[in-house]
């Protein structure tokens, strides 16, 4: 809602008017928005979060109307990441949505093709590029990251240090008995973008990737992307 917004402050009515004050109504009318969304969407409970992976790309736009937003970011090793669509790829590849291959242009037809597929497009690719533009333009200072691999081998120390950022009261949570409470219909996603909620947190077993990626991709993934590691 918020871009359709932005993309309307170019229509000769809004350009036409005080530049000054029409900078000051748009951010009213971001905030207004944001209000009256998740006033219907948090079903009013006092604390929502939205965990749309763009946010963190638009800090200070966001900051312009909601000052100190508290943004969180998950990450974890790019190497198990990139392991995931490539495991759904091969247990998916009968079906049509699934398709990277590219038999006309011979793309996309061995393993480490489609590892750099995923590295350069959505949503990986774009994740990754937003992610080192918050370091490169400082944003980063303003977020808190969270690495995956922490929060399964030690989710209450981990969460702790969450409620701290976002200052809110620990609560204790049963890591034995996870429910998720909001459905979702993943299906408009396609096979990459389903996921299921496991009852219960483990640790993540070491080098999860090995399964997939022979020695040789793996360490590509790690040199190329020292940055992130």
């Amino acid at each position: 809602y918020q871009f359709g917004a932005r993309v309307n402050t170019n229509l000769p009515e809004v350009r036409a008017q005080n530049t000054e004050i029409m900078e000051e109504a748009f951010d009213s009318v971001c905030k207004g928005i944001a209000d009256s969304y998740y006033e219907k969407v948090g079903l009013g409970r006092p604390v929502v979060i939205d965990k749309n992976r763009g946010w963190a790309a638009y800090y200070n736009w966001v900051e312009r109307w909601n000052p100190n937003p508290k943004m969180i970011c998950m990450v974890r090793d790019l190497r198990s990441i990139c392991a995931s669509p490539e495991r759904t790829f091969r247990a998916n590849r009968h079906k049509p949505e699934a398709g990277v291959e590219d038999t006309k242009e011979l793309q996309n037809l061995t393993v480490n093709e489609r590892v750099g597929y995923w590295l350069n497009s959505f949503p990986i690719g774009l994740a990754l590029k937003r992610l080192q533009n918050s370091f490169q333009t400082g944003d980063a200072k303003n977020i808190l990251y969270v690495r995956y691999e922490d929060l399964c081998s030690n989710p209450e120390e981990t969460l702790k240090g969450i409620y701290e950022f976002i200052e809110e009261e620990p609560f204790a949570h049963d890591f034995k008995n996870i429910v998720k409470e909001i459905e979702e219909d993943d299906s408009h996603f396609g096979p990459y973008g389903r996921h299921t909620v496991k009852s219960v947190i483990t640790a993540e077993k070491p080098s999860s990737w090995d399964d997939v990626f022979e020695a040789g991709i793996s360490n590509e993934i790690r040199k190329n992307f020292e940055w992130y590691f």
